[in-house]
């Protein structure tokens, strides 16, 4: 279509109809997907109609990156009104002067994002939940990284990465490991 000089019609988009809202697909835009969830469940479990900022959006995005494909199901476990609150007794337990809110917050659950982790996992309920799980292997495979960098290519050492099967023997080794290498640069 040649453009004629007269000014577009502003109720008309030059997209179609196609409003973000409509545009939720997980896979093509998932910050917009995560969005509309984290709106429905605010309407549904706390009856606040939320409309998100762009900063909010931006938070979201990088609440996506830092916890991958446990974005959804965390967001989900946190829209609950008895998890926000087991969410803020966590991080009153972890630190004592946090301002928490009563309303659901995703700068908040950006910044405390291990807290939140944490107190998904310290729930007796999901000890043996599919998110818990994923959430232990995510954790397994970060510290196992870890480990194989500060390894720095010891046999030895290589070995015992090999070794460790659980998230508990990786972070045994782990503390050996930071010990040693303390002990090492005191010395």
């Amino acid at each position: 279509m040649k453009y004629d000089g007269r000014k577009r019609d502003p109720n008309i988009s030059i997209c179609g109809a196609m409003d973000w809202i409509t545009k939720t697909d997980p896979e093509k835009h998932p910050v917009r997907f995560l969005a509309s969830i984290w709106q429905q469940r605010m309407q549904t479990n706390f009856q606040l109609s939320v409309s998100l900022s762009s900063k909010e959006m931006g938070q979201l995005k990088t609440l996506r990156l830092h916890l991958g494909d446990l974005t959804e199901d965390v967001i989900e476990w946190m829209l609950d009104k008895v998890h926000w609150w087991q969410f803020c007794q966590q991080i009153k337990a972890e630190s004592k002067d946090h301002l928490i809110t009563e309303q659901p917050d995703i700068g908040l659950a950006l910044l405390r994002r291990g807290s939140l982790l944490r107190a998904i996992r310290s729930q007796p309920q999901n000890t043996d939940s599919d998110l818990v799980k994923r959430i232990d292997e995510r954790e397994y495979q970060q510290i196992r990284g870890l480990l194989l960098t500060f390894a720095e290519g010891k046999p030895e050492r290589l070995a015992e990465i090999e070794a460790a099967k659980t998230l508990s023997d990786l972070k045994k080794l782990l503390n050996e490991m930071m010990e040693e290498n303390t002990g090492d640069s005191t010395e």
